[in-house]
């Protein structure tokens, strides 16, 4: 069986993979020149950044596997200090400071105001709910931007954040986060040579199924199958975000294409700067809980792994604009490498000049998923049930972490070849 996989990121090779491991032929359109999507390293001037994501919070075994990176994977090394902006105040998180101007006593009674969470509703109502004002918004505020730089008004409860819907159904966080089975976290992690090796492994076993610098402006049913640039599939993996797959379904799927375009994204811009080895502290980063800063989270990637800077230097990674305030991320250049210092200087007190700079935009960085989420793309593949042999895959719809958007990619495999 000949599958059109739509789209070269993790969840469009997650899907050739497991197509082939099933028998099946997968041939990997991808329009960029390279694979992977927002997962690509860089390494120039002694400096290591990646595109995208720094750290994977679960495995990968099927992909790591498949890309024979498994001895490549490190961890991040102590110290692992965080710190919290809060009021104006850099505050170290957890911290006598922080808790007690994170409302900590309040949080506590959370097991007399626990009733499971029936309906879904935004992130931030939700918590305040449960944890009160202070405690919950300063929660929600740190889960929205650390995991989507979302709005904790905007985002999904129960599907932008699915453990916490789950703790949230059985009654009270506080109780059932101590009931979880022991082992059920897991570090994070990332390879030595940076995430985009494993793009680059998956692309390089696939060999010549991968076509790079290929987009797809053609795509129809027909004839029991599909025509993809004028070629004939037995079935599709659309594995692009939702806008390219609205653009791509209009003419045969309008009812999709609607319901496509109106998921969001936030746009992110990305900014490494090299700087003196001393002129940072060493830890792992610091998120903006007040929506102050340029970066609502800034990582210190050289402090945590081997091989991130150059000796005597240290690379500070600073994501830029999100749901909150998008206009923070369209900024030019210059002017946001400045204002992100300054930030630096506000907070660590940091008073270097970057030796080395690499910005990194992307105008639809992470998918926002509002409440409702999962009812909607439930009804948006439904729309679709009716063409022979579609799969949708990818961040868009089940997930934004890269370990989500690969099992994405493989559940689409599968349902298109058992």
């Amino acid at each position: 069986m000949r599958i059109a996989v739509i789209g070269g990121g993790i969840a469009g090779l997650s899907a050739a993979h497991e197509l082939l491991r099933r028998g099946a032929d997968p041939v990997v359109f991808e329009a960029r020149p390279r694979a992977g999507g927002k997962v690509g390293t860089r390494i120039e001037r002694g400096y290591l950044s990646e595109d995208g994501p720094n750290f994977l919070a679960r495995p990968l075994d099927a992909l790591l596997d498949a890309s024979e990176l498994r001895d490549d994977v490190v961890t991040p090394q102590p110290p692992m200090t965080r710190w919290i902006h809060l009021d104006g105040r850099v505050l170290r998180a957890p911290g006598l400071s922080l808790l007690a101007r994170a409302g900590v006593g309040r949080a506590l009674l959370e097991p007399l105001f626990a009733k499971p969470l029936r309906d879904d509703m935004p992130l931030g109502d939700f918590l305040e709910r449960r944890l009160g004002r202070r405690a919950g918004g300063l929660a929600a505020a740190v889960m929205s931007a650390g995991v989507y730089a979302g709005d904790p008004a905007a985002l999904s409860a129960r599907d932008a954040f699915p453990s916490l819907g789950a703790l949230a159904r059985k009654g009270s966080l506080i109780v059932n986060a101590f009931r979880r089975p022991k082992g059920s976290r897991s570090g994070i992690w990332t390879l030595r040579r940076g995430l985009g090796a494993l793009a680059e492994a998956l692309a390089l076993a696939l060999g010549g199924r991968v076509h790079l610098g290929a987009g797809v402006g053609r795509l129809s049913p027909g004839q029991g199958g599909w025509s993809v640039q004028g070629e004939r599939f037995d079935g599709v993996v659309l594995a692009v975000p939702a806008a390219a797959a609205a653009d791509l379904t209009h003419g045969f799927a309008p009812k999709f294409a609607h319901a496509a375009r109106q998921l969001r994204s936030a746009p992110v811009t990305v900014v490494h700067l090299g700087l003196r080895q001393g002129a940072v502290p060493r830890g792992f980063g610091m998120i903006d809980a007040d929506g102050t800063l340029h970066a609502v989270g800034t990582l210190l990637p050289s402090s945590m792994l081997p091989g991130r800077a150059p000796d005597g230097r240290a690379l500070v990674t600073a994501i830029c604009g999100g749901a909150r305030h998008p206009e923070r991320a369209a900024l030019p250049d210059g002017e946001l490498v400045s204002a992100v210092m300054a930030d630096l200087r506000a907070t660590w007190g940091v008073r270097d000049t970057p030796g080395y700079v690499r910005v990194v935009r992307w105008d639809a960085a992470i998918p926002q998923y509002a409440p409702g989420h999962r009812d909607r793309i439930r009804e948006a593949r439904e729309l679709l049930a009716g063409l022979p042999r579609l799969e949708l895959a990818g961040a868009a719809w089940d997930g934004v972490g890269v370990p989500d958007v690969a099992l994405s990619g493989a559940a689409a495999a599968a349902r298109l070849v058992p």
